[in-house]
């Protein structure tokens, strides 16, 4: 007869997932959360997370404060001004405005409807970065 514990499977698994729901009993009610593992990917934890929100469940939009910064540094686009190979590529800076609210705009003031943002970043250092190598 031994004694302690009983040995459990100590098979170690490279791939697997784990599915919680925010009710149990009943997930069809709640949202449910799928978490994704892989070893070979990512040794340290999950690689991907499914969300599936609740029916009816609506999500917060964001309020984006157009005057609120990152510190003091201006926000730099560099973008073409259409989709086409010989397109002039253009630079423009705000010097104080969120990178957010810019992101999420539709039309922008100085950037044509059709144009293709190429880099977008916050810094002073950003504006020389981009004149050399981009040649403005």
């Amino acid at each position: 007869m031994s004694r302690g514990r009983i040995k459990e499977n100590d098979t170690v698994l490279d791939k697997w997932v784990i599915t919680s729901y925010q009710y149990p009993n009943k997930p069809e009610l709640g949202d449910k959360a799928v978490w994704h593992f892989d070893r070979s990917k990512n040794d340290k934890g999950c690689f991907k997370v499914e969300h599936t929100p609740a029916k009816g469940e609506k999500h917060l939009k964001v309020k984006v404060n157009k005057q609120q910064s990152y510190g003091t540094g201006p926000v730099v686009m560099v973008f073409k001004t259409s989709n086409r190979s010989n397109a002039k590529v253009k630079m423009k800076v705000w010097n104080s405005m969120n990178i957010d609210y810019i992101i999420t705009q539709d039309k922008l003031p100085g950037v044509p409807d059709k144009a293709e943002v190429l880099e977008l970043g916050v810094g002073k250092g950003l504006i020389e970065k981009y004149k050399s190598k981009y040649n403005l």
